[in-house]
């Protein structure tokens, strides 16, 4: 039995597709059972990562866990699981984890990573760079303006679409040779902001303007939504961009099937852009 954490979001919902065509046994854990959108004859079980006590229940006889880190995280759910005979886990991780724990944000994921480390299960660290998801944030000004305003719009990165990212989780989550693994995750090629709304555009067939943020703006705008320290760890990670600007061949050596490229992905969600 393999649990996925965050069986509703971009990638666990993806992994949970994919190890249930693959005939695996799958619980997927859900806050509400109900209204989640996963294949029939999935296992869906209520539960929450930040309450022990009602994910508990969710862990019998589950071997194998893909762990989706929720920002508020509970970092006892390693060992937790450990004791209810978890063998293995998969951790979504993420490449900032490079800039060490000065960063908050990769802080977070170095605590997550040291806690899957010391529960004495096996893992496989997925570290993936950054996701074509982001690009929904723009879904509301592109409709409502045909514009889109972000800050580090000309920070070039080789962005991953989820599915890839899950591909390569339902393979450490099925077959052996990814105990102890580390494996860092990009799209196939490195595109700025700037460069994926004339993408975007060109698919929608749609003119969409595009304007960068200046700095100052951007830091006041975002302390609305976030603490200071998450606001200074963006800013810093913008600053050592071209650490994560590297185009890496994972995806293809785990999966067998080049990543897509953000076209494809518009291509796949020009709908939900209306």
């Amino acid at each position: 039995m393999i649990l996925v954490t965050g069986a509703t979001g971009s990638v666990g919902r993806e992994v949970v597709r994919l190890l249930h065509k693959d005939g695996l046994k799958v619980r997927a854990l859900v806050r509400n059972p109900e209204k989640a959108n996963l294949p029939a004859g999935v296992e869906r079980v209520a539960g929450d990562l930040l309450k022990s006590e009602t994910f508990l229940a969710a862990l019998e006889g589950v071997e194998k866990v893909f762990w989706m880190l929720p920002l508020a995280a509970d970092f006892d759910f390693p060992r937790i699981a450990r004791l209810s005979g978890v063998r293995h886990i998969v951790l979504l991780s993420a490449a900032t984890v490079e800039i060490g724990a000065g960063n908050a944000i990769a802080r977070l994921h170095l605590k997550a990573e040291q806690a899957v480390r010391e529960s004495g299960v096996s893992w496989t660290f997925l570290r993936p760079s950054g996701f074509m998801t982001d690009a929904f944030r723009w879904k509301d000004s592109i409709r409502s303006e045909g514009v889109v305003r972000v800050p580090f719009g000309d920070l070039s990165i080789p962005i991953i679409d989820s599915r890839d990212t899950a591909a390569v989780a339902a393979k450490a989550l099925s077959s052996d040779g990814h105990e102890g693994k580390i494996y860092t995750l990009t799209g196939p090629e490195r595109l700025t902001r700037r460069e994926q709304v004339r993408i975007l555009g060109e698919v929608l067939g749609r003119d969409i303007g595009f304007e960068t943020i200046p700095d100052d703006i951007a830091y006041e705008q975002l302390l609305r939504y976030m603490p200071a320290e998450m606001v200074d760890a963006l800013f810093e990670l913008s600053k050592q961009g071209q650490r994560f600007s590297t185009v890496l061949s994972t995806v293809i050596e785990v999966t067998g099937r080049a990543p897509r490229t953000f076209r494809q992905w518009a291509i796949d969600h020009a709908e939900e852009f209306g």
